[in-house]
C-alpha cells in the first residue's frame, strides 16, 4: 500500500514538474537572449551596419527623441502624482481625478505619436535592407511582449 502511495505521489510530482516546465518554456520561448536596444545608436550602428554619416544622423534623432520623451514622462508623472494626491484625500473630487487621468491619456497619446515619428525618421535614414531589419526589430519590441507583462501575445 505504501509503495503504491509513494508511486502515485512520485508520478504526480513528475507530472507537475513537467507541466511547469512546459508552461515556462511556452511563456519564455520568444526571449532568445538577444538584447535589442533600439534607443542606443551605437548598438543600432553595429546591428544594422550603418555608415558613419547614418550613425551621426541616427544619434542626433535619438538625442531629440530622448528630450521629447523625458518631457512626456515628466508631464505624465506629474499628472499621475496629482491623481494619487487627489485619491488620497478623505473626500476625493471625482472631476479632478478624471482630469488627471485625461491629462495622463493625452500625454501618453502624444508620446506614442512621438515614438512613431521617431521610427519613421530613423527608418528614412537607412537603406532598404537596413530598414527591413530595423522594422523586424521594431516588430519584435512592439508586437511580442505586453508592456505591462500581463498577457503574452502568441
Amino acid at each position: 500500500m505504501k509503495k503504491t502511495f509513494f508511486g502515485i505521489a512520485a508520478l504526480m510530482l513528475l507530472a507537475a514538474g513537467m507541466s511547469f516546465g512546459i508552461a515556462r518554456w511556452l511563456t519564455c520561448r520568444h526571449e532568445h537572449g538577444v538584447s535589442i536596444n533600439l534607443h542606443d545608436a551605437a548598438w543600432l550602428k553595429g546591428a544594422l551596419g550603418m555608415t558613419p554619416s547614418q550613425f551621426a544622423e541616427v544619434e542626433k534623432c535619438e538625442r531629440e527623441f530622448r528630450v521629447k520623451m523625458e518631457s512626456s514622462c515628466a508631464a505624465h508623472c506629474a499628472a499621475r502624482f496629482a491623481l494619487g494626491e487627489e485619491l488620497a484625500k478623505p473626500k476625493p473630487d471625482l472631476e479632478k481625478a478624471r482630469a488627471c487621468v485625461e491629462k495622463m491619456n493625452t500625454v501618453q497619446a502624444d508620446a506614442e505619436r512621438t515614438t512613431l515619428e521617431h521610427i519613421w525618421k530613423v527608418r528614412a535614414l537607412l537603406t532598404e535592407e537596413q530598414g527591413q531589419r530595423y522594422a523586424a526589430m521594431i516588430y519584435h519590441e512592439v508586437c511580442t511582449a505586453c508592456p505591462l507583462g500581463i498577457h503574452h501575445p502568441s
